[in-house]
């Protein structure tokens, strides 16, 4: 890898960020792959617009544009900053990311939560075998945990009155779209609207399995596609050693 190529994880949800530990673990045995995170207090105001300021604070001493990679909430942010900086983004790999980047696990979750009467906790155990289909019954209790705090600490709009809307449509650069088949969340009619937008460099790639978090699970997968796509873009990268990431 040269030193202008940049590859930078969009993180927004502290406490889910282990479930991407997998995938970036791999992606660092041949790429340096750096995590930024977007991270507020309680007393914080929470907005999507505000995590892409600072996200531009961290990026505008670079000169050269950076590949920009993130899920759910975390490429929803990505997604924003690449139409808000083009100039920035070399490229944009999302996963897990609707055409209606609006639509995300938080939605999913309100919109059961209108329909069924169950309380939080209930309603999250009853959703977290939806988001994670291969998760084993001992380890419900702590998605239930980390899934709660999401709700409270992602820079998310939503809520039981009022679902927010983000401007649908394409960007500038090549883009990668990345998915699974059985997502209750992001189904494939949600990704595959972004056909409409799609330029020839761009990508839709999707797992038969894996759920909401398909990255967690089929890692080694997704990594290779992943790679596939920057390698396309920038053909001189090269295996670099590995770097482990601490994500709990």
């Amino acid at each position: 890898m040269t030193d202008r190529s940049k590859f930078i994880w969009v993180s927004a949800s502290p406490s889910l960020k282990y479930f991407h530990r997998r995938l970036l673990s791999n992606l660092s045995k041949v790429v340096k792959v750096e995590f930024w995170e977007y991270y507020q207090t309680l007393d914080e105001g929470s907005s999507i617009e505000g995590a892409v300021n600072l996200l531009q604070a961290y990026l505008s001493d670079l000169d050269a544009p950076v590949h920009l990679i993130g899920h759910g909430i975390g490429g929803a942010i990505a997604l924003s900053y690449a139409r808000s900086y083009p100039i920035k983004v070399a490229s944009l790999t999302l996963l897990s990311v609707a055409v209606q980047p609006g639509i995300n696990w938080h939605s999913y979750y309100y919109a059961q939560l209108q329909s069924l009467p169950l309380s939080r906790k209930c309603l999250l155990k009853s959703i977290s075998g939806n988001l994670f289909p291969d998760t084993c019954a001992r380890h419900v209790c702590d998605l239930v945990d980390r899934l709660e705090r999401d709700l409270i600490e992602a820079p998310s709009n939503h809520s039981l009155f009022r679902l927010d809307i983000l401007a649908e449509g394409g960007v500038e650069m090549p883009v990668m779209i990345c998915g699974a088949q059985d997502d209750p969340v992001i189904t494939s009619t949600d990704l595959s609207g972004w056909t409409s937008y799609l330029k020839p460099t761009d990508k839709i790639w999707q797992t038969a399995t894996g759920g909401h978090f398909f990255h967690h699970t089929h890692f080694e997968l997704a990594s290779d596609r992943i790679y596939r796509f920057w390698q396309q873009l920038e053909p001189q990268l090269a295996v670099d050693p590995v770097v482990e990431f601490e994500l709990n």
